[in-house]
């Protein structure tokens, strides 16, 4: 047992020292127009440096996009450093921020809802100005510390927002936007956070973080909701199998496949969410006896603990390994029920008794897409746009049948490039100006979803347009949302999160003020899983009855078990999500 808290405490600190000013390389997020060469020259390292610790980075990165950087504050830990401004010396303590690269006295006061004035009365050394590494005192507001985003619903500026979006996406006035946010009388710029409306939240709720499936029921009407029927008295043993790589922790420097795939940074939220569940149902009082296995991303590793490790068979339950390959190869060793907590291309040529495939098969998205447009048919000019990549084509034909056999429907007009792109005519004569039109983009290209939007808005003062596609990927990144409400898109989705939810939000909340952070979508996931699993385990009777017995929707993801055609389970659960004109969500089933 002592092994067990030391491995735990490890894991930790771990945490603690990924986040910390200790590392020597952290993780930075592009802004918008910023190139590599321009976040080369911040950091003081050559361009070629830089793009060799981001080899799959483009020298003009996408915004948004997380990349490694080294860390200026290497070497210096907070709690212990004096800090040289001029003549001056500020002795660093744990109540101390630290300046991070990219930051201005605007941003920092925004942070923690504070004046620039009030932020300067209380750190005379920004006399000098604001420099990287600096410790500021933040100074309170009254009885309250100022950071108190936690209590409001926020949001960050993207493109296309603006305040009359904003409004109408959460039903609020434009005079209670303002005096929620008076820096808006400066303009709306990429990056803020806004304050949106108080969050009334039921603390002891928001401490235990108990989202269950009625916190946040949605969805088909048709599906029967898992009910939890707890069984207290018993006691789980869980094993999670992440690739943790502590056997890097003494490395000076960071291999390639690191800075690419920045697998530790995703393995560490996955935990961060994984604990947040365990938690959050030992609160409720189950018990729960989780053990912690590093991977190290290695085959060799995960093949070294599978023959040494008897707890893997003695477990009730193992989350992982991270990568279903890996997931797969285990549950072929082990008796014990293996969940595979992320996607692969490969998971449907494979089925086991004992592998539990939480993510949808991509097959599900065409069959729920298609029972929607069936159910829904009511003489539409129908317009398939595709790639006329070879990898496409059986999909696209598959698709196209199954529509032409709608009752009541004529044809379906297929457009495909030519010579590299779509000719606007040629897609324009397809489209008709007397009825409504669907049109399905059967494509991840960026090009051919770029054409195909820019040609629908040429016409969409005109035309009667429904948007629809099998998934919302990144080929849509670029693409203006007020466009995708005006057409109404509408795409089928295994994860999908309600900000309106309460459950939802009292988990960010609950979550931040754990982590210091808001939840990544692979923290999200780390929990949903976790959190699922668990609790249908715990519930009376047999874990495969608890599978199927019922939907049940998480913060991220939503879990509906079926038997396949040969009796294994898989998550048949998904979302048709439609954007709205006034840029808000609809669940349509």
């Amino acid at each position: 047992m002592k092994k067990i808290k030391l491995f735990i405490a490890l894991l930790s600190l771990f945490t603690v020292i990924i986040t910390a000013q200790q590392k020597k390389y952290i993780s930075y997020e592009v802004k918008h127009g910023e190139t590599l060469k321009s976040i080369a020259d911040d950091y003081n390292i050559s361009t070629k440096d830089l793009s060799n610790l981001n080899p799959s980075v483009s020298r003009r990165p996408v915004m948004g996009t997380i990349i490694i950087v080294p860390n200026k504050n290497y070497g210096n830990p907070v709690s212990t450093t004096v800090i040289n401004e001029g003549n001056k010396q500020v002795a660093n303590s744990s109540d101390l921020y630290v300046v991070q690269p990219k930051e201005t006295l605007y941003g920092i006061s925004k942070k923690f809802d504070i004046s620039i004035e009030e932020l300067q009365a209380a750190n005379p050394q920004l006399v000098d100005g604001l420099k990287i590494g600096m410790g500021l005192k933040i100074p309170k507001q009254g009885n309250l510390e100022t950071a108190s985003f936690d209590n409001y619903k926020m949001h960050t500026v993207v493109k296309d927002d603006t305040v009359y979006n904003l409004t109408k996406r959460y039903n609020i006035s434009e005079a209670d936007l303002y005096a929620l946010n008076p820096v808006l009388k400066n303009g709306l710029k990429l990056g803020m956070e806004l304050k949106i409306k108080p969050i009334e939240t039921n603390k002891a709720a928001v401490e235990n973080t108990k989202i269950t499936s009625d916190e946040k029921i949605f969805g088909n009407g048709n599906s029967i909701i898992f009910e939890e029927n707890l069984n207290f008295k018993k006691e789980i043993q869980l094993a999670i199998i992440l690739p943790y790589q502590l056997n890097k922790l003494n490395d000076s420097l960071i291999d390639q496949s690191f800075a690419k795939n920045n697998l530790l940074n995703i393995a560490m939220d996955f935990h961060l969410g994984a604990k947040m569940a365990i938690d959050s149902l030992e609160e409720k009082g189950l018990k729960i006896n989780v053990k912690y296995f590093d991977s190290e991303n290695s085959e060799q590793k995960l093949q070294l603990l599978a023959s040494r490790n008897q707890n893997f068979n003695s477990a009730d339950l193992i989350i992982g390994p991270l990568f279903f390959d890996n997931a797969d190869w285990l549950s072929t060793r082990v008796k014990t029920t293996v969940v595979a907590p992320l996607y692969s291309k490969k998971q449907d040529a494979v089925n086991r008794d004992n592998l539990i495939k939480t993510a949808p098969s991509a097959l599900l998205n065409q069959q729920k897409l298609l029972a929607y447009l069936k159910a829904n048919y009511n003489g539409e000019n129908v317009v398939v746009v595709n790639d006329g990549l070879a990898e496409t084509q059986s999909q696209l034909w598959q698709i196209v049948n199954s529509i032409n056999k709608f009752e009541g429907i004529n044809t379906v007009a297929v457009i495909k490039p030519e010579k590299g792109y779509i000719n606007r005519s040629v897609f324009i004569s397809k489209i008709n100006s007397a009825a409504k039109n669907w049109v399905i983009i059967l494509s991840d290209d960026n090009v051919t979803t770029s054409a195909t939007i820019n040609s629908l808005k040429s016409i969409s003062n005109d035309v009667e347009i429904d948007l629809f596609a099998l998934n919302k990927g990144k080929n849509f990144d670029t693409i203006d949302n007020t466009l995708l409400g005006k057409f109404n898109f509408t795409f089928p989705t295994s994860e999908f999160i309600d900000t309106d939810a309460a459950g939802v939000n009292e988990f960010y909340n609950a979550f931040k003020k754990k982590n210091n952070a808001f939840p990544s979508k692979y923290a999200l996931r780390g929990f949903d899983v976790t959190y699922d699993a668990l609790i249908r385990f715990a519930s009376n009777g047999d874990f495969e009855d608890a599978l199927i017995s019922g939907q049940s929707i998480r913060v991220l993801s939503v879990f509906d078990y079926k038997k396949n055609t040969i009796g294994n389970l898989e998550n048949n659960g998904l979302f048709l999500i439609r954007y709205n004109e006034d840029l808000t969500f609809t669940i349509v089933e």
